[in-house]
């Protein structure tokens, strides 16, 4: 048997390293199997997302409440001014008020994102923030955070819209504070415009190639900058979102969220996140791939400006906040989009426990969602009219021709393209017309079912009829479930003296599916023989 001489050996295995290497080299330059083409001008020069230099590297940081995202707690004497905060702002003002605008965050992304390269070139971007009568530690916290942690190259300006506040600290205290910062302005609209027309108002202001768009209670998380700009860079029509992490209301804890979340809806238009299946996660060989996303959550997004400007922006006629993401999401990927959150983009958001203002429209988000399903959604707006009733009463919803005719002008696909091919593991599309919806009342007592409010796995409660439906509203659906949300009553063990709970609908009949006669339905609960009208 021929011999191979110590010298071709060496050859052999210096070819074989170099090519390991070489392979390597290239996966980690460009991120291994993305769905994204990277242009020549993007790939000239890329840097580790570590090697950026942001202004927070020069920061001296002393530790302090807050710091790290750990929790700070309100003391029992206290509780007054946490309450008075809770009015004043949805959340624990007083708290954030003793946390550093420039505190420390945890790393909340994929280990492998250290490891992406961007390049050094990206578009430029204007971060666009609304506010109305915000709290000062949050609002400038949001602001510094984008300053800290934004690479000054990428970043071309901040702008703050103040749609009509009336506190005295986002008066001139605000205007004099603003002056010694770099890349922030101010516009101040002078009436209430409402969010969707107040970011239109911002974004129609900017300098920047790409708007961002930001609730005025965030804190952005390291690297979060160029993972966002970069799919944009290269094709104007994705748009980008960031994974939104969560920090908590009372005690500004921050806290990491699942890195591969959809956003999607019921058919009741209510907002839901979708983990991606196990079959899509098995064929992901890079956690740092963008998750591609049906609906967008709606206060944090990245889009070409020019690609918002060919879209219309937002529906003008829209009011106040309500179903925008909706109609900004379907028609991004109904007219040559595509949208994806970003694992490697981090951003912390307050969710507000009540809202700590009134409207001037009391009944916009109702009008908003006729507004979208007349124009987009084709014939499906009458599933989502089925599950929402209330939506057909509502009879002036404005003027919708200027957006039938964007929508023809720009020949985007139809409502059944979007479903069967973007949301449709994520929105069921078994759908029948239901059988009616009401409460469910026991008329010798008037005692009605009640949800009371009740996460699935817990019992259904029962109360006295008040005729407002709400917890008590029960749909009863093609396949005889009644259905409260995304939750069906169900019944375990169908005998007399059992229990009934509230579960997830699962769509497998069994113990969920309730049959009646023309007159009367006859349910076995444990209290008695109910009675159900329709």
């Amino acid at each position: 048997m021929a011999r191979l001489s110590p010298k071709c050996v060496c050859r052999n295995v210096a070819i074989i390293v170099f090519i390991i290497v070489t392979y390597f080299y290239f996966w980690s330059l460009f991120g291994g199997e993305n769905h994204i083409e990277y242009s020549e001008d993007v790939k000239a020069k890329t840097l580790l997302i570590s090697d950026f230099w942001v202004p927070e590297k020069g920061l001296f940081n002393v530790m302090g409440p807050g710091d790290g995202g750990r929790p700070v707690y309100t003391n029992p004497r206290e509780e007054q001014l946490k309450q008075q905060s809770y009015i004043e702002y949805g959340f624990n003002q007083y708290i954030s008020d003793k946390i550093s605008l420039n505190r420390t965050l945890p790393d909340t992304r994929p280990k492998e994102c250290k490891y992406r390269r961007y390049s050094a070139k990206l578009l430029k971007a204007s971060v666009v923030i609304i506010f109305h009568n915000e709290g000062w530690s949050t609002l400038m916290r949001t602001v510094n955070s984008v300053l800290n942690r934004s690479p000054p190259s990428m970043l071309k300006e901040i702008v703050l819209v103040d749609d009509f506040s009336n506190k005295d600290h986002l008066k001139s205290r605000l205007d004099l504070h603003l002056s010694n910062l770099q890349k922030v302005r101010l516009i101040r609209s002078k009436e209430r415009l409402g969010l969707i027309r107040a970011r239109m108002l911002g974004a129609s202001n900017i300098q920047g190639d790409i708007v961002i768009v930001l609730d005025s209670h965030c804190e952005v998380n390291q690297g979060w900058l160029p993972p966002l700009l970069q799919p944009i860079s290269l094709d104007e029509h994705v748009v980008t979102c960031p994974i939104i992490d969560s920090i908590d209301h009372n005690t500004f804890t921050y806290r990491a969220m699942g890195s591969y979340i959809r956003g999607t809806f019921n058919w009741r238009f209510d907002y839901k996140e979708r983990e991606i299946t196990p079959e899509q996660r098995r064929a992901r060989r890079d956690t740092t791939q963008e998750v591609w996303s049906p609906v967008m959550a709606g206060g944090l997004f990245a889009i070409s400006k020019r690609f918002f400007d060919k879209l219309g922006q937002y529906d003008p006629g829209m009011e106040v906040w309500g179903g925008e993401q909706y109609e900004l999401s379907f028609k991004i990927w109904m007219c040559g989009g595509k949208m994806a959150n970003i694992p490697c983009s981090r951003v912390g958001h307050v969710y507000r426990r009540n809202v700590p203002y009134s409207y001037p429209k009391p009944n916009a988000v109702s009008v908003n969602f006729r507004r979208v399903a007349e124009v987009w959604m084709d014939e499906y707006k009458l599933w989502l009219y089925d599950r929402r009733p209330s939506l057909k009463l509502v009879k002036e919803f404005g003027d919708i021709s200027q957006r039938t005719f964007l929508r023809k002008k720009l020949k985007c696909k139809t409502f059944k393209w979007y479903l069967e091919n973007v949301a449709n593991d994520t929105v069921s599309l078994d759908y029948g017309f239901s059988r009616s919806y009401s409460q469910v009342r026991n008329p010798s007592t008037n005692l009605c079912l009640d949800t009371m409010g009740r996460l699935p796995g817990q019992l259904l409660g029962i109360s006295y009829c008040h005729g407002l439906l709400g917890n008590q509203g029960f749909i009863y659906s093609h396949k005889r479930e009644l259905i409260h949300d995304e939750d069906c009553i169900n019944i375990p063990k169908p005998h007399v003296g059992e229990a009934v709970f509230i579960e997830r609908c699962h769509g497998r009949l069994t113990n969920q599916e309730l049959f009646y006669t023309e007159v009367n339905v006859y349910i076995f609960f444990c209290w008695r023989y109910l009675s159900i009208f329709f």
